[in-house]
């Protein structure tokens, strides 16, 4: 996928190329504002407000010059995680959109109010059909069977087979499951395991046996991984962004290069951890506090 590179131009010139999220984080802190100007190639540029690329940034950054609500002081982490998941969502949706570069911004229309028409018109038509819809016999029949079927499955759960389909229908973790995105693995002894560069975002990995695992440049991006145990563990250059690490052991991890941002460490058991160029912006750190936006390597 193409990374997008924005040159940036304000009272003080022009700076750049920069990453879009990096762009988006001045954005949403203040240090540009919605009529500072971007451009794609330094030659055609658009306000930040009309490139229509960093709205969920303007949008935080008006949330964050109104009072705190007792709640938010109450629980920082919750707020700064669900800052930093919106930015990630806005940019996944534009990833998704396919966008190509803004050559020339007076030929930009905007689209965020036809798309919302588009989803109110689809919301209309599926409200709609809800509402004609009408339960018959054969649908409760068919109801009853499968409520049936779960009721045999659990009471006979010594069989095998309706004892794996009730730990199914249940929840349970698969420790048999192979690495992947949103894998539930809570529980699950893994010690040792060689995990570099897989994509794990989402994880359940809860209490979770990891001690000496390598996870060197594996995303784990808001996976949840509550006192788990990750003891001597390889995380070096690790994506943790969003992750939940309360309570975890961390004794003797190799964090080096790796990004906590948003990550929550309340509680964890960092002893012998090495931070080496570390980014720990926004992270809860294992007292409640806050850690700084531009933290590395310490919590500031």
């Amino acid at each position: 996928m193409t990374q997008h590179l924005w040159y940036v131009r304000t009272a003080e010139g022009v700076r750049g190329p920069f990453p879009q999220g990096q762009v988006a984080r001045d954005v949403e802190l203040g240090r540009l504002g919605p009529e500072d100007e971007v451009s794609l190639d330094a030659r055609h540029w658009t306000t930040v407000a009309d490139s229509g690329r960093f709205t969920a940034a303007l949008e935080l950054r008006t949330l964050a010059g109104q009072a705190q609500t007792a709640d938010a002081v109450a629980d920082p982490w919750r707020q700064e995680r669900a800052r930093a998941r919106l930015r990630w969502d806005d940019e996944r949706d534009e990833a998704a959109e396919g966008s190509t570069a803004v050559t020339d911004h007076r030929r930009r229309e905007p689209v965020s109010i036809e798309h919302l028409r588009r989803d109110h018109r689809r919301t209309e038509a599926l409200t709609l059909q809800a509402a004609q819809w009408r339960p018959t016999y054969r649908h409760a029949a068919i109801a009853l069977l499968l409520i049936g079927t779960l009721a045999l499955a659990v009471w006979y759960g010594h069989d095998r087979l309706g004892g794996v389909l009730a730990l199914r229908l249940a929840g349970a973790p698969d420790c048999a499951a192979p690495p992947a995105p949103a894998v539930d693995w809570r529980g699950c002894d893994k010690r040792g395991l060689n995990l570099a560069g897989r994509v794990l975002r989402n994880a359940r990995l809860q209490g979770a046996r990891l001690e000496g695992a390598d996870l060197s440049g594996a995303d784990l991006g808001y996976a949840d991984l509550r006192a788990v145990n990750l003891r001597h563990a390889r995380l070096q250059g690790a994506h943790l962004a969003g992750v939940d690490l309360a309570g975890a052991d961390l004794t003797g991890a190799d964090l080096s290069g790796a990004r906590l941002y948003h990550a929550n460490l309340r509680g964890a058991h960092l002893t012998g951890v090495r931070w080496a160029q570390t980014r720990l912006g926004r992270a809860v750190w294992v007292d409640g506090r806050v850690c700084a936006a531009e933290a590395v390597g310490r919590c500031d």
